[in-house]
């Protein structure tokens, strides 16, 4: 009975505190109170504006599931509709509760959602999804930054009636823009579907992966197309068995969205590529066969598969290759690399790397100087070059005498 009166009493207290200072508030323009907020938000960075006493505080009510397309991401299915509506109360229950959720989800990005069984794979699906717009988001930020200082330093700098070169001034020699320079790659590209080498990727794969190393697929073949295009000597490359309704060709074409246009350098076909090249011809790249590849051959068509396995590790390739009974091979890594322990799988874009650098000269030392240091040993890693078997060469040697090399020719071609 005394806790309850004394409860009263502080309740009936504030109470006369607040009417107090909201009339007050009429007359004095130093203290502003507004409504209570009702509904919780997160914020990772609060700045305070104004005065110290002013209170000025306005939630963000904006979630992810503010704006939603039903028909876009259910197609009007109420088995899938009613899966999303509890996909949206879990997704707010996270979001109250302060986990990382990004503020927006786009209609692809729901209905990778709908695809997870389990909570937990959610939740790490939306934590990636929060990281990369937060990611893109200090992105924006740093560019600004930059931008605000070069300009800065540039209207601090004394003035002088001299003709002055370099950046945002005069300059003797015309700016070559990004325009010109993708139409030279694309350009070069077409060159290499007249008279370039072939080489196949197999796209075959999408059902053998999970959501995350489809994603990771795409971003892959977007690499190496991109690093084809710079080389000196660029491949022909032609995408076999593709399934355009498939995760790994919509991200593909998410970030080419000119890839369906006739003037894009990019070939693609459903067909297979027994439909497209002789049997005798094809050789599939697989690390898990027992034939290595000594040299290249011109005369050959090379088949890489574009799969990415992080979770299980599955000879899928050499099934396929024994099962459409073509030949195989693997790079020679053992011979000229000292691995860690691990599987010696390989991205694609390293794979198309080191062929298109083992087409020019067959020099293996060269080619695979792309695989990357952490996959080799750190103390005792080395590249037996043909000097001998039994000799071993130190990497530190090998790059430094490629980059010798280099200089040196770059002298003799001036």
């Amino acid at each position: 009975m005394l806790i309850s009166r004394c409860g009263l009493r502080i309740l009936s207290k504030l109470v006369f505190r607040t009417t107090s200072l909201v009339e007050g508030s009429k007359c004095s323009s130093s203290l502003k109170l507004f409504a209570p907020v009702t509904s919780a938000s997160r914020y990772y960075c609060v700045k305070l504006e104004g005065p110290s006493d002013t209170l000025n505080y306005e939630p963000s009510t904006s979630k992810p599931f503010d704006d939603i397309d039903y028909d876009s991401i259910t197609g009007g299915d109420e088995e899938t509709l009613s899966k999303l509506k509890r996909l949206i109360l879990e997704i707010d229950l996270l979001y109250e509760s302060g986990e990382q959720v990004p503020s927006r989800l786009r209609v692809d990005q729901w209905k990778s959602l709908l695809q997870l069984s389990s909570r937990s794979s959610r939740m790490k699906h939306l934590k990636y999804l929060f990281l990369i717009e937060k990611k893109k988001e200090n992105r924006v930020v740093r560019k600004l930054e930059k931008r605000a200082e070069r300009i800065e330093r540039y209207e601090n700098e004394p003035k002088n009636n001299h003709i002055d070169y370099g950046l945002m001034r005069n300059s003797m020699f015309h700016r070559i823009y990004e325009k010109q320079m993708n139409s030279l790659y694309n350009y070069r590209l077409c060159e290499a579907m007249l008279y370039g080498q072939d080489i196949l990727i197999d796209c075959s794969y999408d059902g053998h992966m999970s959501l995350k190393e489809q994603n990771n697929c795409a971003k892959q073949l977007l690499l190496m197309w991109s690093y084809n295009r710079t080389h000196k000597d660029p491949f022909n490359i032609i995408f076999c068995n593709v399934d355009k309704e498939g995760t790994v060709f919509k991200g593909l074409s998410k970030t080419i969205p000119t890839i369906d246009e006739p003037t894009f350098p990019l070939n693609y076909t459903k067909k297979s590529y027994l439909d497209l090249y002789p049997r005798e011809k094809l050789v599939y790249l697989t690390p898990h066969c027992n034939e290595e590849l000594k040299e290249y051959n011109h005369d050959d068509v090379y088949i890489v598969g574009a799969m990415v396995d992080k979770m299980k590790v599955e000879p899928l390739s050499l099934a396929k290759g024994k099962r459409d009974k073509i030949r195989m091979a693997k790079l020679p890594l053992d011979l000229y690399l000292d691995w860690k322990q691990g599987t010696k799988n390989l991205t694609i874009n390293q794979m198309i790397m080191i062929m298109a650098d083992l087409k020019i000269d067959n020099n293996w030392v060269n080619a695979l100087k792309h695989i990357p240091r952490r996959k080799l040993l750190e103390g005792d890693a080395y590249q037996r070059g043909l000097v001998g078997s039994n000799h071993k060469i130190s990497a530190k040697r090998i790059r430094e005498d490629f980059r010798r090399n280099s200089v040196y020719n770059l002298l003799i071609k001036k």
